[in-house]
């Protein structure tokens, strides 16, 4: 079967987006250990599905990992975004079920895995679905023992036509990573007592996006629920309710409300409520940086806008690390791509970033 004939005129070019992903502690009473991965289906004309996959599977003393089903608790979320870059849940935190549990009958090996993730007939191994899908969605996690790295997923759009993702990754227990994200919610902590805004702020956009802050001391991260509701609940409390990321999911939705067929408005209006639009011209031209405020331009306050703070940019020092090349190095299009990098921050991150608190707050 080929994925060319799914969601017209889309072609079936397929990749996957490979992340590092933060876990929390293995759940020793539980007898459970989280994990989370993620892959991504690649549309025509810029479209994309995402599957995130976050949960717990069942470890017991003594053992690597038991084909103990009882404690698996596995949820799905599938996202779409569009070629104009608006993006759509179709399936927000959905349970998934043990395939055997689900059709203890079934084939496995029919369902149109690649062939290191196809079950042998009638054997469901970290093989799951959800009955959220109409159609049929199916997830498969390798290898079957011990710790999963991999996911797969096939996904039936219509009866008969399904589109299947390329290997995405899975992250499970990571005792360094997680050390180094207390750090860094530590230091987090420390410097909001202070009222450190500049600092605190840095921070959390380490946590939430690494690359977009200088010499970050992590890779790249998928934060689980708790962890970012945990970063929300430091910024509330220190800013008495003025700054966090639920006051800015709250603005957004209000914006979106107020320009529900235009993204790009909506964006604009968010921004002006929460005061990251230039409001006086520079001193200096600037080419770069449009009417956004840069990093050095907020205002690192209490009595900053409602929502003002975290903020969502990128550093002044890596756009000018993109725009200014090392000695030595010539690049006819670094302002470009410096531009470039700052507009894609705003008008696809933003977005991006409040489709994902969306479901936890």
């Amino acid at each position: 079967m080929s994925n060319s004939v799914i969601l017209k005129p889309f072609s079936s070019l397929v990749t996957v987006a490979l992340v590092t992903v933060l876990t929390s502690p293995v759940n020793a009473q539980g007898n459970a250990y989280p994990i989370a991965c993620q892959t991504m289906v690649t549309l025509n004309q810029g479209a994309t599905l995402t599957y995130r996959l976050t949960g717990s599977l069942p470890v017991a003393p003594g053992a690597t990992i038991p084909p103990d089903r009882a404690q698996t608790a596995l949820n799905l979320t599938v996202q779409w975004q569009d070629r104009n870059g608006n993006i759509h849940t179709l399936l927000n935190n959905s349970a998934l079920m043990d395939g055997q549990q689900l059709a203890p009958d079934a084939n496995y090996a029919q369902i149109p895995f690649e062939a290191s993730f196809r079950g042998q007939p009638n054997n469901g191994d970290r093989l799951y679905s959800t009955t959220a899908s109409i159609h049929g969605l199916y997830v498969s996690l390798r290898p079957t023992n011990g710790q999963p790295q991999q996911i797969q997923t096939v996904h039936y759009l219509r009866p008969g036509e399904y589109v299947r993702s390329a290997v995405g990754s899975c992250q499970t227990e990571n005792p360094e990573l997680n050390r180094v994200v207390d750090e860094q919610l530590r230091l987090l902590q420390t410097r909001l007592d202070a009222q450190d805004w500049a600092g605190a702020d840095t921070i959390t956009r380490r946590l939430l996006a690494p690359e977009s802050t200088p010499s970050p001391p992590l890779a790249s991260v998928l934060l689980l629920p708790e962890r970012i509701r945990t970063i929300d609940q430091m910024w509330l409390r220190a800013s008495n309710g003025r700054f966090g990321l639920s006051v800015q999911l709250r603005l957004w939705q209000q914006a979106r409300a107020a320009h529900p067929r235009d993204r790009e408005a909506a964006i604009h209006a968010f921004r002006d409520r929460v005061g990251w639009r230039l409001t006086t011209p520079r001193a200096e031209e600037d080419f770069i940086s449009s009417d956004w405020l840069n990093e050095s331009e907020l205002s690192y306050s209490l009595a900053a806008p409602e929502g003002h703070l975290p903020w969502v940019g990128v550093s002044d020092q890596v756009v000018r690390s993109v725009a200014i090349p090392p000695p030595g190095v010539h690049c006819g299009v670094c302002t470009v791509d410096a531009m470039q990098l700052r507009h894609e921050r705003f008008y696809q991150y933003i977005p991006q970033l409040m489709e994902r608190l969306e479901p936890l707050f």
